[in-house]
Order: structure tokens, then sequence, then C-alpha cells
């Protein structure tokens, strides 16, 4: 996984697709709960599912998740699960 953290600006440039990555990635998004707002750049064709359970956790405790997608698949994805709205997802 290739991520890029710039304050409270993260790039996922590349799959997600060990444990590990999905540990790295948590722990990230969970230091970033004192934040007012996220915003996830992701250019990778997946969103493992426990990521998806950790935005919505952080969204209930009132942080604001931008969710800029890139790939056409995971954008619909996101849409049939009725987040778009939720996270303010926009395909690029």
């Amino acid at each position: 996984m290739n991520l890029e953290i710039e304050g409270n600006v993260i790039n996922i440039n590349s799959p997600v697709v060990t444990i590990t990555d999905v540990e790295k990635l948590l722990q990230i998004l969970r230091s970033k709960e004192t934040e007012p707002q996220i915003i996830l750049n992701i250019k990778s064709f997946s969103l493992p599912s426990s990521i998806i359970g950790e935005l919505l956790r952080l969204n209930d405790k009132g942080v604001a998740v931008l969710i800029n997608v890139y790939d056409s698949t995971l954008f619909e994805l996101l849409e049939a699960l009725k987040l778009t709205n939720k996270f303010k997802i926009r395909k690029v």
C-alpha cells in the first residue's frame, strides 16, 4: 500500500491488500479523529469493509469525511451502499 499524508488529507495511491495495510490505515484514521474534516483521495479499486466501518464511526463522532474516488467500480460500490451523501463522495 502506498500512502501519502498531508495534514488531514490522506492519499491512498495503491490497493489496501494485506491485514498490515488495513491496520496501518485504521491507525492513521484513528489518529485523525480530532480533526473536523478528513479528506481521502482513493486511487485504488478497493476499500476494505473495516475501513468503511471506521469512517462511519468517525462520521458518527462528528468528523466530516470527504472522499474523492478515482475508480468507477469503487464509486459504484460506495453509491450502492448509499454512502455518497454521508461521506460526500465524488468521482474524480
